[in-house]
């Protein structure tokens, strides 16, 4: 699942880029003030408020870190598959893991979706025990509660994922079992949907109750709710528009042979020849020998504090920080791995080190709306 959000660079682990949104401080400041004001207090009475903050800021960097161990077990069975990882994010509301592409067939489905909660289990089995045999060597309740209450939230954490509603693991494990019986995936993307949009709208619903009866708590569930509405709608739409598309090509919707930027032209030049040419935004930036460079967009080039003596090319988006296509692939397996969705947003569609076409958010919505009716290339004449 894409979320879309920007992260914060944590680092890469077994090849997969790991990061972190702004909005998982918000999830270590409120776990932490769960565990500091509603359970040391009563499990290890008789320290100070900062004590208590402190054991429960870690520990909930330790949920957080138990999180990631959930994501890698999705994403390292994933990859078992030959099912491709992008990237791993960690947020308010808990772990992304982002895949290239979809499982081929239903047991690659069930097994991936499995393996969160299976190493959910896992750990709260692993601090349990821990737990258990700290206590038993006569440690501090200060140190056991925590050991112990990251046990049992690791618990919740898998039986609450095993829900069968969509974006959630049991949603995608529903989603499988309708595929393997059915032999339809469309099918089984959409009765995980529909589970989903219900089980959200009824947390949603009960998380209104608790803050009408007072309880602040009951706005995380109602947050929640939203997000598994939202998500699963989201997620059924992506599904059935990369259904839609079927075996589209990226020379079938890709603007060929598009206006380029070159690389040694200057800024102040570049801009006076886009304001009359043809109302592009992106630009691929190409050197003088006609290889590709990058891109650049007029969003960067405006804000160029000299741009008579900058030149295109020390502004540009630098290959191969840029996506890239070739001509002859499908374009869902293009939008797999390069989701299209912000202005500076394009997939170069190359042939060798030239620039062959360009594919923009513009060029994939043309595409889905075609696709409702004749798949026809715009490049195709007909008589």
């Amino acid at each position: 699942m894409n979320t879309g959000m920007r992260s914060i660079p944590l680092g890469r682990v077994h090849g997969i880029p790991v990061g972190a949104h702004w909005s998982t401080l918000v999830a270590v400041i409120v776990i932490g003030q769960v565990v500091a004001v509603s359970v040391l207090p009563q499990a290890a009475p008789g320290h100070s408020p900062l004590v208590y903050w402190t054991a429960g800021v870690l520990a909930a960097l330790a949920f957080l870190a138990s999180l990631l161990v959930h994501e890698f077990a999705h994403a390292l069975t994933a990859q078992r598959f030959d099912v491709g990882v992008r990237r791993i994010d960690l947020w308010m509301l808990g772990g992304v893991s982002q895949l290239s592409s979809s499982p081929g067939t239903p047991r690659a489905e069930f097994l991936i979706s499995v393996a969160g909660p299976g190493a959910s289990v896992g750990v709260g089995a692993l601090t349990y025990g821990l737990g258990t045999a700290l206590a038993a060597w006569g440690a501090p309740a200060l140190v056991v509660s925590p050991v112990l209450w990251l046990a049992i939230t690791n618990g919740v954490l898998a039986a609450f994922n095993l829900v069968p509603a969509a974006p959630l693991d049991g949603g995608r494990v529903l989603a499988a079992a309708v595929w393997w019986r059915t032999g339809d995936e469309r099918r089984g993307t959409k009765a995980a949907a529909v589970a989903g949009r219900a089980f959200g709208a009824a947390l949603a619903a009960f998380g209104l109750m608790e803050v009408f009866a007072g309880v602040v708590a009951g706005l995380w569930l109602v947050l929640m709710g939203a997000y598994l509405v939202v998500s699963s709608t989201a997620e059924q739409s992506a599904n059935e528009a990369l259904h839609r598309l079927g075996t589209t090509l990226a020379r079938d919707v890709m603007t060929p042979d598009p206006p380029i930027a070159p690389a040694w032209w200057t800024v102040r030049a570049f801009l006076h020849h886009a304001a009359s040419g043809p109302h592009q935004r992106v630009f691929p930036v190409v050197s003088f020998d006609g290889r590709a460079s990058g891109v650049v967009s007029l969003a960067a080039l405006v804000k160029v504090p000299d741009p008579l003596n900058t030149k295109v090319g020390d502004v540009c988006r630098a290959l191969p920080g840029v996506p890239t296509a070739r001509s002859g692939e499908r374009l869902v397996d293009v939008l797999a791995r390069t989701p299209l969705g912000q202005g500076r947003d394009v997939v170069l569609v190359m042939l060798d080190d030239r620039v062959e076409g360009l594919i923009g958010p513009e060029d994939v919505a043309w595409a889905l709306e075609l696709s409702e009716g004749v798949p026809l290339s715009r490049h195709e004449v007909t008589s």
